[in-house]
């Protein structure tokens, strides 16, 4: 394919205001990323074995207690991302710490918005 063949086929796929309707992005879309954020606590558990998530799940939600709930979500290995309703609620669970699962050390990391879950360190109390 020659360049202007290239050319040709990156002309048909622009989108131009005259094909149709132009949506404006919402302004508000970086506050509520920003704001989901806030409430996104990441966890590891250290420990060297596999922890079983479904049990580790239930056991969080039934100490945790949290007013309006949290979202558990698997990362990978014992990395978890909980998704808290509220800052109260986050903030309760950060305060009422160190936490322990079967024995072993429940590490958590606030997630920044710019950096990969899997890079995470884990290395503070």
């Amino acid at each position: 394919m020659n360049t202007d063949e290239l050319a040709t086929l990156c002309g048909v796929l622009l989108v131009k205001e005259r094909d149709g309707s132009v949506r404006t992005m919402d302004v508000n879309l970086l506050d509520n990323g920003e704001r989901r954020l806030s409430l996104c606590l990441v966890g590891k558990v250290l420990t060297t074995k596999l922890v079983n998530r479904e049990v580790f799940t239930d056991v969080i939600h039934s100490v945790w207690r949290v007013s309006e709930g949290v979202d558990i979500e698997w990362i990978e290995g014992n990395i978890f991302a909980f998704h808290f309703k509220n800052l109260e609620d986050r903030k309760r669970v950060i305060l009422g710490g160190p936490w322990s699962f079967d024995k072993a050390m429940l590490i958590f990391e606030e997630s920044v918005g710019d950096g990969d879950i899997k890079c995470m360190k884990f290395n503070r109390m």
